[in-house]
């Protein structure tokens, strides 16, 4: 199994997330997926069962996965999935107008400083301005797996949790336990 890419691809007002991967030998395919906000929302899939014997099996399915990854996000780019899309999102969506009713439907007067939502900056990038009026949904597309995507790699974020939960078995932190 060969590792995959991601890639987030603005189009339109929305930030759309393309992920290609590839499931092995012993299910010699790659598959390339079109995400929105976790929705998946059309595929392409590659076999290569006919090669899965050759010598320089890997160079090739990894071409196979950047030819096919490219291939997605260029089609995304020139509008082939959009009917797709609008088909999806026709209509206003009974969700984001539940959750960020500010955006989907103006309001008749300013709402109080205090009561507007600040999300939380992203790693390098300057903190919004409450008092400077939204540009609208396009400002609202998250890239996927925003807020929830960390830099730290996974086999350190999993440590961390086994060391603090053998803390807490163990009765707390460092030099909880008495000697004697």
């Amino acid at each position: 199994m060969i590792t995959g890419y991601n890639a987030n691809i603005p189009h339109g007002d929305r930030v759309f997330h393309v992920q290609t991967e590839d499931s092995g030998r012993a299910h010699p395919h790659v598959i390339t997926l079109l995400y929105f906000e976790g929705s998946i929302l059309a595929s392409e899939r590659s076999d290569y069962a006919e090669i899965v014997d050759a010598l320089d099996l890997v160079p090739r399915v990894r071409q196979l996965m950047e030819d096919q990854h490219a291939m997605v996000v260029d089609r995304l780019r020139r509008g082939h999935y959009d009917a797709v899309i609008a088909a999806r999102f026709s209509g206003p969506s009974r969700i984001a107008s539940e959750l960020v009713p500010e955006i989907a439907t103006p309001a008749a007067t300013p709402v109080p400083r205090s009561l507007r939502a600040v999300p939380a900056p992203q790693r390098g990038a300057p903190r919004p301005d409450p008092d400077r009026p939204s540009a609208g949904p396009s400002e609202a597309a998250r890239a996927f797996g925003d807020g929830i995507v960390s830099e730290r790699p996974l086999d350190d974020v999993i440590l961390e949790y086994l060391v603090a939960k053998s803390r807490e078995r163990s009765g707390g932190g460092r030099g909880s336990r008495s000697e004697g």
